[in-house]
Order: structure tokens, then sequence, then C-alpha cells
């Protein structure tokens, strides 16, 4: 087998001739990826279902004289979180479809219907 002669000096322990070569150019530093800015302000849907999931807790709590107090075990906090995604503009879509089984249909249903305006939350 023989090989062209430009190849023939990769075989050779013979070093390439010095003017053969050229430096390559740096490597460029790729930055992440630059995100959307969240939302500025306040989404309404948001906070129209955190509102509705703090009447129900209201309802279920007084309706069972006290005992529905044990709802707000899991209801509160995902209330909270409810408060705190109106704020910033990302996607809650887990928040949402636990909000919705768990706290309320029409809460939940709110939160899903504005990830449309939402940005994807960011994955570092």
């Amino acid at each position: 087998m023989t090989l062209p002669p430009d190849q023939s000096s990769a075989w050779n322990s013979e070093p390439a001739p010095p003017g053969q070569y050229q430096q390559q150019p740096p490597v460029p530093q790729y930055a992440p990826a630059a995100y959307p800015p969240p939302v500025a302000a306040r989404s309404s849907l948001y906070v129209a279902a955190a509102v509705i999931n703090w009447v129900v807790l209201g309802i279920v709590v007084v309706s069972t004289m006290g005992i529905g107090v044990i709802a707000a075990a899991w209801m509160v906090p995902m209330t909270v979180l409810t408060h705190k995604a109106a704020k910033d503009g990302y996607k809650h879509t887990g928040l949402a479809v636990c909000t919705l089984l768990f706290c309320g249909l029409i809460s939940g249903i709110l939160m899903l219907v504005d990830e449309g305006n939402r940005y994807e939350k960011p994955r570092w």
C-alpha cells in the first residue's frame, strides 16, 4: 500500500518541515445561552389562583368545623409558592398540576392557562 506524498510524512518518524503547519486560531469561549428576562409585572391569573386557594381553604376549615385544618398541610405551602410564582416570569407546570389535583380545579386551570405567557425556567 502506497500513500500519497503529502500523507507519507505522517507515518514516518521524521518531523514535518517547519513551514508546513500554521498556528491555529484560538478556540472561542462560549457563554451559556442568554435567557429572556422574567416578566416584571405580577401575573393576574396566578394571583387569582392564590386567592381562590385561600378562599377554598377557609371554606374547607369552616365547613368541617376545624378538622379541615389538616388540608392546610398541603394547601398553605402550595398557595405561598403560587404567590411567589406570580412575581417571577417563569413556568411552574408542576406547581400548577399539584394545585389542580390537591387545591382545586379552578385555581389549577388558571395557572395552567397562564403558562403560555411565561418563559421556560433556565437549567444551569
